[in-house]
């Protein structure tokens, strides 16, 4: 996360320019409108105030002046009908962003969910690309969000709107030809130059403004930076314990809940003390702005009063000019508090932005398996070695191997021996960190990246399904035949279950959100088998999808599933050498490497590795 973090190092404006480019890109591209939208209604708004002012100042000094009653109405009439004009504009354009944020928000949900599902898998592992996601979907909420973003600029433009309308206000008293009264000091503030010095000292406050700022969002973002492994722990918690149907034996079992709120209690307390120190910051700001504010009022008002006690100007330009001066040095200080919260804002969003822009290396080939002939396939390994990101060991070393498309091949071999890692490279979810992996003779990173994955139906031993319908689950589309999803669904040994639900295929699975129904760990497996099946790809492997089931019915799964993908490659692998007794070819991995290689019987004659495994279970197998 260091090299995404910028609270500890100075930013050139250019950087920081081009970040805020970035953010309002994101802000075009979700909705065009949200901008222009948010800046008329602060300008307008920034206007209301000074229209009264100017308005109300006419209208007391004419009826100072006793004039026409109908000047006097006319003048009402029209503060009425600019307000009433301007409030209704700033309404409009206030409900028309409202109606956009909620898609702003759920465009943005899926943005990240999108590039979060189609992101190069071995991120997923990838301690900084997890941070940087953490990051984007935190600072979105933290920040409140783009619309938010756009909603604070809009604030910004209007303060700026806001010191160009008190300034014309303002006008007439810095034009206006004084005879001075008085000597020395009450010269001085009688000189039409006094309010220049104050609109110099609301420029200098501004400086003083930003410099308070900058400090305290400093430190904001800084424990924002510090609260983001506290987040993804209470997500961790919420998430994938609590809320999971799975771990709720473990915790009553085994009574965990007592070192599960011991564990969460220490995250909520480092929460809610990021929380109070983030207060405290703010107050500290809150109070210091509040001081500098006091002081311009003082000289603002001592100024216009003495105006006001010596006749210069009107009982009524007092109150407009006050005002004036008033909303000036407000909107001196919003200027810069707004200025540095859509900095910090920016900065949140940032992540989000970068979080889109990780680049996805696999998808750089441009060959076409589509021309290639199944029966011709062969897939090579050709000298691969793999390392884990983080690991110093190889989990793979200088595999040498062969796939030939009919081939029914079983790896087998202890734990951690590196069966699946093999796999994950077979399908590219990985890349090799030495050697190469052909397809009929070229490498697959030329190939195609979606058409190459197209080739395999897997199912892994750590297989998902969703809280969708069993078609849905089985043919991975809300588009499916019915038939075909019935047909593989009895190939896997499921479909009299799935019959008996009251939606038949269309029923749900698990309760999320809506009613489901829960199937237990062989059910699923047997689902996630059938899933393989109707994918019909030419290369079908099961990396110990049957763990739940017991040694018989998972031969029986095999020995059956062998029979239904025909002629297709197949790759078995199991703990339980009966289950891979009908390969044609057995290879046997042990510390990331090929020991054995050969039929069943050959591997028994060798009387090594496999024949001492294969013995060690003899027993299940009578």
């Amino acid at each position: 996360m260091s090299k995404h973090a910028i609270s500890n190092e100075k930013e050139s404006v250019g950087k920081i320019f081009k970040k805020f480019m970035h953010v309002i890109g994101i802000n075009h591209r979700l909705c065009k409108w949200i901008l222009p939208c948010n800046l008329g209604k602060n300008i307008i708004m920034a206007g209301l105030p000074y229209v009264g002012i100017v308005y109300g100042c006419d209208i007391l000094n004419a009826l100072v002046a006793q004039e026409a009653k109908s000047n006097i109405m006319s003048m009402v009439y029209q503060l009425l009908g600019i307000t009433f004009v301007m409030t209704l504009l700033y309404h409009i354009l206030d409900k028309a962003g409202n109606a956009m944020r909620d898609s702003i928000r759920y465009r943005i949900k899926a943005d990240i969910s999108g590039k979060a599902a189609s992101l190069d898998y071995q991120e997923l592992e990838s301690q900084e690309s997890m941070q940087l996601l953490t990051a984007a979907l935190e600072g979105e909420k933290e920040s409140g969000g783009i619309y938010w973003f756009s909603d604070k600029l809009g604030v910004l433009i209007g303060d700026v709107a806001s010191i160009f309308y008190a300034f014309i206000v303002l006008v007439p008293i810095l034009t206006k030809k004084q005879h001075l009264v008085g000597n020395g000091a009450m010269q001085i503030l009688n000189s039409k130059w006094i309010i220049y010095l104050i609109f110099l000292l609301n420029l200098c406050s501004m400086f003083l403004f930003m410099w308070i700022s900058k400090r305290g969002n400093k430190k904001q973002y800084e424990i924002y930076e510090e609260s983001l492994d506290a987040i993804r722990k209470d997500d961790y918690f919420y998430r994938e314990i609590l809320s999971k149907y799975t771990t709720g034996k473990e915790i009553r079992l085994y009574a965990l809940k007592d070192l599960l709120l011991r564990d969460m209690t220490e995250v909520w307390n480092e929460k809610c003390d990021i929380q109070d120190r983030k207060l405290d910051i703010q107050e500290k700001i809150k109070i210091r702005y509040l001081i500098v504010q006091a002081l311009l009022l003082v000289v603002s008002y001592t100024v216009i009063g003495v105006r006001g006690v010596n006749g210069m100007i009107t009982g009524a330009e007092v109150v407009k000019y006050v005002s004036a001066l008033t909303a000036l040095g407000g909107a001196c200080q919003y200027m810069v508090d707004h200025f540095e919260t859509v900095l910090l804002n920016m900065q949140y969003l940032h992540h989000y932005y970068e979080y889109l822009q990780l680049p996805n290396h696999k998808k750089t080939g441009d060959k076409s398996v589509a021309d290639l002939k199944p029966q011709e396939l062969v897939i090579t390994f050709e000298d691969v070695s793999f390392q884990y990101p983080g690991s110093k060991k190889d989990s793979l070393k200088h595999i040498n191997l062969t796939f030939h498309y009919g081939e029914k091949i079983a790896l087998v071999g202890p734990n951690g021996a590196g069966k699946t890692t093999l796999i994950l490279l077979l399908c590219r979810l990985y890349e090799p960190t030495q050697g190469r992996i052909l397809l009929n003779g070229i490498d697959i990173r030329e190939y195609d990246y979606e058409e190459y994955l197209a080739m395999f139906g897997v199912v892994f031993q750590d297989f998902k399904l969703f809280a969708m319908t069993v078609a849905e689950n089985v043919a991975a589309s809300e588009e499916y035949d019915e038939q075909k999803i019935e047909e593989v669904l009895e190939k896997a040994g499921i479909w009299d279950r799935v019959r008996k639900m009251e939606h038949g295929i269309h029923n749900p699975l698990y309760n999320v959100g809506i009613k489901g129904v829960e199937v237990s760990g062989g059910e699923a497996q047997k689902i996630a088998i059938a899933r393989a099946l109707y994918k019909n790809a030419p290369f079908i492997i099961l990396d110990e999808p049957t763990s739940a089931l017991d040694p018989m019915a998972e031969y029986e799964i095999y020995s059956g599933f062998d029979r239904l993908i025909q002629d297709r490659m197949a790759v078995y692998i199991s703990h339980r050498m009966s289950s891979c007794r009908f390969c044609e070819r057995i290879v046997v991995l042990k510390d990331g490497q090929v020991q054995e290689q050969g039929s069943h019987e050959e591997l028994i004659d060798r009387d090594g590795i496999y024949a001492m495994m294969w013995n060690a279970q003899a027993q299940n197998y009578q």
